[in-house]
Protein backbone atom coordinates (compact mmCIF):
# COMPACT_ATOMS: atom_id res chain seq x y z
CA UNK A 1 0.00 0.00 0.00
CA UNK A 2 2.78 2.32 1.33
CA UNK A 3 6.08 2.13 -0.04
CA UNK A 4 9.20 4.29 0.76
CA UNK A 5 11.86 4.75 -2.03
CA UNK A 6 15.50 6.35 -0.09
CA UNK A 7 13.82 8.94 1.48
CA UNK A 8 15.77 12.03 2.24
CA UNK A 9 14.51 15.17 3.98
CA UNK A 10 17.19 17.99 5.23
CA UNK A 11 16.18 21.11 7.14
CA UNK A 12 18.52 23.86 7.55
CA UNK A 13 19.15 26.41 10.86
CA UNK A 14 20.84 29.14 9.08
CA UNK A 15 23.49 27.65 7.25
CA UNK A 16 23.23 24.55 9.43
CA UNK A 17 22.34 21.18 7.35
CA UNK A 18 19.96 19.10 9.65
CA UNK A 19 19.43 15.62 7.74
CA UNK A 20 16.08 14.87 9.75
CA UNK A 21 15.61 11.07 7.98
CA UNK A 22 18.26 9.47 5.71
CA UNK A 23 17.88 7.06 2.66
CA UNK A 24 15.04 5.54 3.91
CA UNK A 25 13.05 2.44 2.00
CA UNK A 26 10.33 0.14 3.26
CA UNK A 27 7.05 -0.47 2.67
CA UNK A 28 3.73 -1.42 4.58
CA UNK A 29 1.02 -3.67 3.45
CA UNK A 30 -2.62 -3.19 4.18
CA UNK A 31 -3.78 -4.34 7.34
CA UNK A 32 0.06 -4.70 8.43
CA UNK A 33 0.47 -3.48 12.04
CA UNK A 34 3.99 -1.11 12.22
CA UNK A 35 5.77 0.40 15.22
CA UNK A 36 8.62 2.66 14.66
CA UNK A 37 10.23 3.94 17.84
CA UNK A 38 13.47 5.99 18.70
CA UNK A 39 14.07 8.92 21.00
CA UNK A 40 12.83 12.34 20.57
CA UNK A 41 14.34 14.45 17.55
CA UNK A 42 14.88 11.19 16.00
CA UNK A 43 13.11 12.43 12.78
CA UNK A 44 10.01 9.75 13.62
CA UNK A 45 7.64 12.26 13.33
CA UNK A 46 8.81 14.00 10.35
CA UNK A 47 9.47 10.44 8.85
CA UNK A 48 5.36 9.63 9.30
CA UNK A 49 4.56 12.93 7.63
CA UNK A 50 6.40 12.31 4.94
CA UNK A 51 4.80 8.92 4.30
CA UNK A 52 1.00 10.55 4.73
CA UNK A 53 1.26 13.32 2.15
CA UNK A 54 2.31 16.12 4.86
CA UNK A 55 5.72 17.13 3.92
CA UNK A 56 7.50 16.66 0.81
CA UNK A 57 10.98 14.80 1.09
CA UNK A 58 14.32 16.32 -0.21
CA UNK A 59 14.87 13.72 -2.22
CA UNK A 60 13.50 10.15 -2.45
CA UNK A 61 9.53 8.99 -3.33
CA UNK A 62 6.63 7.43 -1.62
CA UNK A 63 3.81 5.74 -3.38
CA UNK A 64 0.52 4.83 -2.44
CA UNK A 65 -1.04 2.81 -4.02
CA UNK A 66 1.35 2.91 -7.07
CA UNK A 67 1.00 6.53 -7.01
CA UNK A 68 3.62 8.78 -6.47
CA UNK A 69 2.39 10.77 -4.21
CA UNK A 70 4.32 14.05 -4.71
CA UNK A 71 4.46 13.88 -8.46
CA UNK A 72 0.47 14.04 -8.02
CA UNK A 73 -0.98 18.25 -7.68
CA UNK A 74 -2.26 19.60 -4.00
CA UNK A 75 -5.46 18.84 -4.66
CA UNK A 76 -4.86 15.16 -5.55
CA UNK A 77 -2.50 14.71 -3.08
CA UNK A 78 -4.97 16.15 -0.74
CA UNK A 79 -8.09 13.99 -1.32
CA UNK A 80 -5.79 10.50 -0.88
CA UNK A 81 -4.93 12.24 2.36
CA UNK A 82 -8.33 13.16 2.88
CA UNK A 83 -9.90 9.32 1.81
CA UNK A 84 -7.29 7.21 2.49
CA UNK A 85 -5.36 8.05 5.08
CA UNK A 86 -6.41 8.90 8.85
CA UNK A 87 -4.11 11.23 11.14
CA UNK A 88 -3.87 10.67 15.00
CA UNK A 89 -1.29 13.57 16.28
CA UNK A 90 -0.09 14.02 20.12
CA UNK A 91 -1.21 16.72 20.06
CA UNK A 92 -5.39 17.05 19.36
CA UNK A 93 -5.67 19.77 16.76
CA UNK A 94 -9.77 19.70 17.84
CA UNK A 95 -11.67 22.98 16.97
CA UNK A 96 -12.39 24.98 20.23
CA UNK A 97 -15.69 26.52 19.03
CA UNK A 98 -16.87 23.36 17.65
CA UNK A 99 -18.50 20.57 19.25
CA UNK A 100 -17.22 16.59 19.67
CA UNK A 101 -19.86 15.42 16.93
CA UNK A 102 -19.03 18.69 14.96
CA UNK A 103 -15.58 17.89 15.01
CA UNK A 104 -15.54 14.37 14.22
CA UNK A 105 -17.68 15.31 10.91
CA UNK A 106 -15.47 18.21 10.14
CA UNK A 107 -13.18 15.70 7.61
CA UNK A 108 -16.52 14.05 6.25
CA UNK A 109 -18.16 17.56 5.24
CA UNK A 110 -14.90 19.11 3.59
CA UNK A 111 -14.32 15.79 1.67
CA UNK A 112 -17.47 16.03 0.12
CA UNK A 113 -17.23 17.68 -3.19
CA UNK A 114 -19.29 16.20 -5.44
CA UNK A 115 -20.61 13.08 -3.63
CA UNK A 116 -24.50 12.57 -2.56
CA UNK A 117 -23.88 11.84 1.12
CA UNK A 118 -26.00 14.22 2.85
CA UNK A 119 -24.93 15.91 6.22
CA UNK A 120 -27.47 14.12 8.13
CA UNK A 121 -25.58 10.99 7.11
CA UNK A 122 -22.56 12.16 7.69
CA UNK A 123 -23.71 12.94 11.31
CA UNK A 124 -25.06 9.59 11.46
CA UNK A 125 -21.86 8.02 10.56
CA UNK A 126 -20.01 10.52 13.31
CA UNK A 127 -22.42 9.25 16.06
CA UNK A 128 -21.84 6.02 15.12
CA UNK A 129 -18.01 6.16 15.58
CA UNK A 130 -18.50 8.22 18.68
CA UNK A 131 -20.33 5.16 20.69
CA UNK A 132 -17.05 2.96 18.93
CA UNK A 133 -15.02 5.00 21.12
CA UNK A 134 -17.64 5.41 24.06
CA UNK A 135 -17.68 9.06 23.17
CA UNK A 136 -21.56 9.47 22.80
CA UNK A 137 -22.24 11.05 25.66
CA UNK A 138 -20.08 13.84 25.38
CA UNK A 139 -20.79 14.65 21.70
CA UNK A 140 -22.69 18.18 22.15
CA UNK A 141 -19.30 19.29 24.86
CA UNK A 142 -16.53 21.40 23.12
CA UNK A 143 -13.04 20.46 24.08
CA UNK A 144 -12.71 22.36 26.80
CA UNK A 145 -14.96 20.59 28.58
CA UNK A 146 -12.62 17.29 27.98
CA UNK A 147 -10.21 15.24 29.84
CA UNK A 148 -7.27 14.84 27.74
CA UNK A 149 -7.75 10.87 27.19
CA UNK A 150 -11.18 11.77 26.20
CA UNK A 151 -10.04 14.53 23.40
CA UNK A 152 -7.55 12.08 21.90
CA UNK A 153 -10.32 9.80 21.45
CA UNK A 154 -12.16 12.76 19.75
CA UNK A 155 -9.32 12.55 17.50
CA UNK A 156 -9.40 8.79 16.84
CA UNK A 157 -13.10 9.25 15.97
CA UNK A 158 -12.65 12.15 13.39
CA UNK A 159 -9.34 9.94 11.87
CA UNK A 160 -12.01 7.04 11.15
CA UNK A 161 -14.75 9.35 9.40
CA UNK A 162 -13.54 8.37 5.77
CA UNK A 163 -12.40 4.98 6.90
CA UNK A 164 -9.42 5.39 5.77
CA UNK A 165 -7.00 2.43 5.00
CA UNK A 166 -4.42 3.27 6.78
CA UNK A 167 -3.93 4.78 9.97
CA UNK A 168 -1.05 7.00 11.04
CA UNK A 169 -0.32 7.99 14.80
CA UNK A 170 1.98 10.50 15.92
CA UNK A 171 2.95 9.98 19.53
CA UNK A 172 -1.00 9.62 20.11
CA UNK A 173 -0.30 9.09 23.91
CA UNK A 174 2.60 11.21 24.37
CA UNK A 175 0.38 13.30 26.31
CA UNK A 176 -1.60 11.12 28.92
CA UNK A 177 -1.04 9.09 31.87
CA UNK A 178 -0.16 5.60 32.10
CA UNK A 179 -4.06 4.68 32.65
CA UNK A 180 -5.19 6.77 30.18
CA UNK A 181 -1.99 5.46 27.20
CA UNK A 182 -3.16 1.91 28.06
CA UNK A 183 -6.58 2.81 27.10
CA UNK A 184 -5.84 4.54 24.63
CA UNK A 185 -3.93 1.69 23.34
CA UNK A 186 -6.65 -0.90 23.62
CA UNK A 187 -9.03 1.87 22.18
CA UNK A 188 -6.80 1.67 18.68
CA UNK A 189 -6.21 -1.97 18.60
CA UNK A 190 -10.04 -2.57 18.90
CA UNK A 191 -10.67 -0.15 16.30
CA UNK A 192 -8.10 -1.38 13.74
CA UNK A 193 -9.18 -4.94 14.10
CA UNK A 194 -12.54 -3.86 13.52
CA UNK A 195 -12.19 -1.30 10.78
CA UNK A 196 -9.81 -3.81 9.07
CA UNK A 197 -7.10 -0.54 8.62
CA UNK A 198 -3.16 -0.95 8.63
CA UNK A 199 -2.24 1.25 11.85
CA UNK A 200 1.44 3.05 11.96
CA UNK A 201 2.41 4.31 15.25
CA UNK A 202 5.53 6.09 15.77
CA UNK A 203 6.55 6.29 19.75
CA UNK A 204 9.81 7.28 22.03
CA UNK A 205 7.82 5.07 24.30
CA UNK A 206 9.50 1.77 24.01
CA UNK A 207 6.48 0.68 27.15
CA UNK A 208 4.24 0.11 23.93
CA UNK A 209 5.23 -2.86 22.51
CA UNK A 210 2.95 -6.00 22.27
CA UNK A 211 1.56 -6.88 19.33
CA UNK A 212 3.28 -4.81 15.87
CA UNK A 213 4.00 -7.48 13.33
CA UNK A 214 6.93 -5.32 11.97
CA UNK A 215 8.72 -2.80 14.35
CA UNK A 216 11.62 -0.10 13.39
CA UNK A 217 14.46 2.46 15.23
CA UNK A 218 15.13 5.81 14.23
CA UNK A 219 18.09 7.48 15.55
CA UNK A 220 19.50 10.44 13.86
CA UNK A 221 17.97 10.59 10.73
CA UNK A 222 18.72 6.45 10.12
CA UNK A 223 15.52 3.36 10.34
CA UNK A 224 16.61 0.18 10.39
CA UNK A 225 13.98 -2.78 11.19
CA UNK A 226 14.39 -4.79 14.17
CA UNK A 227 12.88 -7.85 16.17
CA UNK A 228 13.80 -10.55 18.34
CA UNK A 229 16.60 -9.83 20.59
CA UNK A 230 17.92 -6.54 18.88
CA UNK A 231 14.42 -5.16 20.72
CA UNK A 232 14.23 -5.19 24.31
CA UNK A 233 11.24 -3.25 25.62
CA UNK A 234 11.82 -1.21 28.66
CA UNK A 235 8.23 -1.22 30.06
CA UNK A 236 5.06 -3.78 30.60
CA UNK A 237 2.81 -1.40 27.98
CA UNK A 238 1.05 -4.79 26.43
CA UNK A 239 -1.95 -4.95 23.87
CA UNK A 240 -5.11 -5.79 25.62
CA UNK A 241 -8.17 -6.34 23.56
CA UNK A 242 -10.89 -3.90 24.06
CA UNK A 243 -14.47 -5.42 23.35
Amino acid sequence: MIRAVDLNKTYYQGRTAIRAVKSASFSISRRETVLITGPSGSGKSTLLHILGGLDKPTAGKVFFDGNDIYSLSDGARSRIRNEKIGFIFQFYHLLPEFTVLENVMLPALMGRGDKKEGVADIRRRAQNILKLVKLNGRACHRPAELSGGESQRVAIARSLINSPDILLCDEPTGNLDSTMRQEIMNCLWALKEKENMALVLVTHDERIHDGFQRVFRIEDGTIEEISGEKYVPQGLFKRQVCR
